[in-house]
């Protein structure tokens, strides 16, 4: 027993190497992040033990991989290092030293308002001291003399005093300040150190470069973009954009980046139309003197608006009085199979405590065709539409996109090109130099009744004019109900003058016209609707 211990006492210990990894490429998929390192060192001939740290400490276990050249790795342990402190990045080391100075100072004016206070209190005492004698020898001499002491010695130090807590309160402004700042930029889970451990054979002396690629879940891009109209006898410019993010536990620091979207306000928006179904009125019981209607299994009535803008008008767009450099000569698309990547060849810092990164990726110029837009049913407002085609050669992908017109900021929109549609339209703005009308036909609205059925008629008088001093382009809608109940018959439908396109499917007719300055324009839809009198149509 005592041989084979101190056997094992004479084995030699493995070797073993400690280097540390740096981030040199970072594929930013739209959730999650293929993050890859390299980490150089010189090993001796023979088996031993690589640490590799520096590491994200977030990764998945089974994305891990590791190679080099003219090494043998034979096993490989991941693991989170509590131990080991992580090194602050440069700027959080800089704050971090600027916050102990502040501390520190604040610490001595603390102590010198203490002084100044002590002595303020031995002066006060000592003149009430000296002014009390018991024995009655205190003069009017000794008298002026304590209060003259008292007023010059008493206003000094409390003059000291009031400069204290000034000071005080100005070093305790700047110490909140640093530490909010250090508390917004630092990474949360920092104090973790993701460690990689290989255990690897050399034939002979080398110095050779470690490569760990993983995937981590950590990091994300959101796409976005400005789309920027100087008016409307000019094209548009879109530019496509990136918000950028990582809680990967590391600084992104001088990373190469590439962005795949592979998948490891008052609103100032145009409406549409949805089908207008006729249905008969449901009856309604009095429960407890409380009219109750009863449940309807039918489908809803619903009106939907082409997109949204949470963004009011009149924010003037900052105007740039120099041509910019624009990053479209350092953004390279590639469009694969089932993504479009964007290697981007300027290298980045990506903090690692959440907040966004902007990045610029590449501008298009794109044409568009400009109309006015009125659904005067659902809203009083004419709408000015901007309509881009041929944008799928663009590659662009889902996103919001703000919107500015004429140097004016107008609100946000959200761009849908995956959807089937041929274009992508903007509601820019409202435009109260279209102006637009809807009012009943008094005179051709009637109702009659003939034996058990009653027939309604309804007709709508629409009057555009254009207010401005150049023609415009008009798309008008209306609407006329449609009947999926037996017992309602929509008939009679006129339509004046005549649409440019009539969805009998779902009732809407859309007039698509150009007016002249100064030019006014009447519209009518006009439609019958036969019923069963002894029921009520619920319009």
């Amino acid at each position: 027993m005592l041989i084979s211990l101190c056997l094992g006492c004479i084995i030699p210990m493995q070797a073993q190497k400690q280097i540390s990894a740096k981030l040199t490429e970072a594929t930013v998929y739209l959730r999650g992040a293929a993050l890859t390192h390299t980490a150089s060192a010189t090993l001796k001939s023979g088996s031993q033990e690589v640490i590799i740290d520096g590491l994200s400490p977030d990764i998945e276990i089974n994305s891990l991989k590791v190679k080099a050249n003219g090494v043998l790795i034979s096993a490989t342990e991941f693991s989170q290092d509590y131990l080991t402190p992580r090194e602050q990045a440069a700027h959080i080391k800089k704050l971090q030293d600027s916050l102990d100075l502040y501390k520190e100072q604040l610490k001595d004016a603390q102590n010198e308002l203490e002084v100044h206070k002590q002595l303020l209190k031995l002066v006060t005492d000592g003149t009430q001291n000296n002014m009390s004698q018991k024995d009655g020898t205190v003069t009017i001499a000794d008298i002026n003399a304590n209060m003259e002491l008292y007023r010059t010695k008493a206003s000094e130090l409390q003059k000291s005093i009031d400069k204290d807590n000034k000071k005080i309160e100005k070093l305790k402004e700047t110490v909140n300040r640093l530490k909010n700042q250090i508390s917004q930029d630092e990474t949360d889970n920092m104090q973790l150190n993701g460690m990689l451990r290989l255990s690897v054979s050399v034939p002979e002396s080398i110095t050779t470069t470690f490569t760990i690629t993983y995937f981590t879940n950590q990091a994300q891009w959101v796409p976005c973009y400005d789309i920027n109209i100087p008016s409307m006898d000019k094209s548009i410019t879109l530019q496509s954009k990136a918000k950028v993010r990582q809680v990967t536990g590391l600084d992104w620091n001088n990373v190469k980046l590439t962005l795949s979207n592979a998948t490891p306000n008052r609103s100032t928006v145009a409406p549409v139309f949805t089908t207008w179904f006729l249905k008969f009125q449901r009856p309604q019981t009095i429960i407890d003197g409380v009219r109750m209607r009863s449940p309807s299994t039918s489908n809803s009535v619903s009106y939907a608006v082409a997109e949204e803008s949470d963004a009011s008008m009149g924010y003037i767009a900052s105007q740039k009085t120099a041509a910019p450099i624009l990053m479209n000569d350092f953004v390279e698309v590639e469009d694969q199979d089932i993504q479009v990547s964007f290697a981007i060849a300027v290298p980045y810092d990506i903090p690692g405590n959440g907040k966004e990164k902007l990045i610029d990726l590449k501008s298009y110029d794109i044409k568009a065709d400009f109309k006015y837009y009125s659904i005067p049913k659902l809203s009083d407002e004419t709408y000015l539409i901007a309509t881009l085609s041929d944008y799928e050669k663009y590659n662009l992908l889902p996103g919001e996109a703000t919107v500015t017109f004429n140097n004016t900021f107008v609100g946000r929109t959200r761009l849908r090109p995956n959807d089937t549609e041929s274009q992508i339209s903007l509601t820019l703005t409202t435009d109260p130099r279209i102006s637009v009308k809807r009012e009943k036909q008094k005179d051709f609205c009637s109702t009659k009744h003939v034996g058990n059925s009653t027939t309604v008629t309804q007709s709508y008088l629409i009057t555009v004019k254009n207010n401005q001093s150049k023609a415009a382009k008009l798309t008008l809608k209306e609407q006329y109900p449609i009947s999926n109940d037996k017992d309602i018959e929509v008939k009679d439908i006129t339509v004046t003058p005549k649409a440019t396109y009539d969805k009998t499917d779902i009732g809407v007719v859309t007039w698509d016209v150009e007016l002249n300055p100064g030019e006014t324009r009447t519209f009518t839809v006009t439609y019958s609707v036969k019923h069963p009198s002894d029921r009520t149509i619920a319009w």
